[in-house]
This record gives C-alpha cells, structure tokens and sequence, in this order.
C-alpha cells in the first residue's frame, strides 16, 4: 500500500503542477470565471480522487457484501458532491461550467497516463526476465 500512497502523492503534484501552469494561462487569456472554473475544477477533482483512494483504502477489510455496498454509498456521495458544486458555481457565483469540467477531468486524465505508464513499465521488465 506504500507503493499506492507515493502514486497518491504524485497524482496530486502532478494535478497542482497543472493549476499552476493553466491558471495563469487562463487568467491573462480568458476571464476570471474561467480561472475560478479551473481552480475550482481542479480541487474538486482531487477531493474526489482522495475520497475514492480512502474508500478503496477501507474496502480491503470488510467482507465482499459490505465492501460492495461500501462502494455503491461512496459512489453515490462522490457523485452527488459533484453535482452539488457543479449547480452551485453555476447558478450562484456564475463560473465558467466548462471550465470546471475540464479542471475535475484532468484528474481522470492523468489516471489514466499514470496507469498506462506503469503497465509499460512492467512489459518492459517482464521482457528483461
């Protein structure tokens, strides 16, 4: 599980890494709504990828009924949070909904390239044997 929280710890680097690159970008190009929707983006796609690490975190010691029925609660919390911010920056601080959405899906994003980097990895050394 060390292995996971160092990959933890990267994913995150790597996601403020962005902010710290795109919010600038976005604020001298765009507008400030577009800046808001990034950040705000961007800490609610960690929120939800830390949640889900501990959720997955804590499945590993209940029985197969619990941990299902674990995930489909968290799943539905995960879900609802999203929702719940994307309605309130839209309708009460009026910030930029796209925005949003592409700072909550880089998380995904680089999910998915770290995970295609690690199982290159293991190719790589399953041919060295």
């Amino acid at each position: 599980m060390k292995n996971y929280e160092f990959k933890v710890r990267n994913m995150l680097a790597q996601i403020a890494m962005f902010g710290v690159v795109f919010c600038p970008i976005a604020y001298f190009y765009y507008t400030v709504q577009v800046t808001t929707g990034l950040l705000i983006g961007l800490v609610t796609g960690s929120i939800y990828f830390l949640y889900l690490y501990r959720q997955i975190e804590n499945v590993k010691v209940l029985s197969k009924q619990q941990a299902v029925e674990h995930i489909r609660g968290g799943s539905i919390i995960r879900l609802g949070a999203m929702v719940l911010v994307l309605v309130v920056i839209s309708h009460v601080f009026k910030v930029n909904v796209l925005a949003f959405v592409v700072g909550f899906f880089t998380m995904p994003v680089f999910l998915f390239i770290n995970g295609m980097l690690l199982v290159a990895k293991q190719v790589e050394d399953a041919k060295k044997i």
